[in-house]
């Protein structure tokens, strides 16, 4: 009986203990976290395409920037998507950046009237920016009236419905927020600027094989169309 008894009982606990570990893929998994209003589905779906035939698997979540830059520095994430090089002032030692660079752009100045973009940018009345993007250091801001926004949907809300006069928002996210048939007039206020993934350093190990599955992404994958 004992034997009859044996054989179920033990495939019931390997069953159990499988479906509690999850699968293998899963634990070999990354997490990259981004900012909660980069809208940049398409290219992270490409991304992580690109990597799973190098044979690296990654997800990821959103918050906002102060929070993303806590968790990499305390080591509660394995790394940051779309941030430039200057962030590496922010996270110090706790994260390296990888040197292929995902995406280039430029920081905009957007308005429903092309006269706002004449004006200084430090003079400009009711302006709303991204709340924690780092690239925004490059622009001298009004020293009041500036709307800090949590998602650059939002933000493009403000600016169509009056709330602000001017926005800034990379060309990017401009671009695949902007309404077809739209009339909005925009300038680059910032040189050419690159996003790079910031890889925590407990991973460095595995940087030149994600700098390579970056730099073979890039070749595949062409963000022409969004240029600006």
């Amino acid at each position: 009986m004992l034997r009859i008894l044996f054989s179920p009982i033990l495939a019931l606990l390997l069953l159990f203990s499988t479906s509690l570990s999850g699968p293998a893929h899963g634990r070999d998994c990354l997490n990259f976290m981004a900012v909660n209003f980069f809208t940049f589905g398409s290219i992270i779906s490409s991304l992580q395409e690109s990597f799973a035939k190098s044979g690296i698997c990654f997800t990821v979540d959103h918050a906002p920037a102060p929070r993303n830059s806590l968790l990499l520095k305390q080591g509660r994430t394995d790394g940051e998507l779309f941030r430039i090089p200057d962030y590496q002032n922010t996270v110090g030692d706790a994260a390296i950046m990888v040197p292929e660079p995902i995406i280039e752009g430029y920081g905009l100045l957007v308005a429903k009237s092309e006269s706002v973009l004449d004006e200084d940018l430090a003079n400009i009345q009711g302006m709303a920016v991204g709340r924690g993007v780092v690239w925004q250091n490059y622009v001298s801001l009004p020293e009041s009236g500036v709307s800090e926004v949590g998602d650059y949907a939002s933000l493009m809300t403000m600016l169509r419905t009056g709330r602000v006069s001017a926005v800034l928002i990379d060309n990017v996210n401009f671009t695949q927020l902007k309404l077809p048939r739209e009339k909005l007039f925009a300038k680059r206020v910032t040189p050419k600027l690159q996003a790079h993934l910031f890889l925590h350093a407990r991973h460095a190990s595995q940087l030149p094989a994600i700098n390579e599955a970056i730099r073979v992404w890039r070749v595949e994958y062409s963000l022409e169309s969004i240029d600006f």
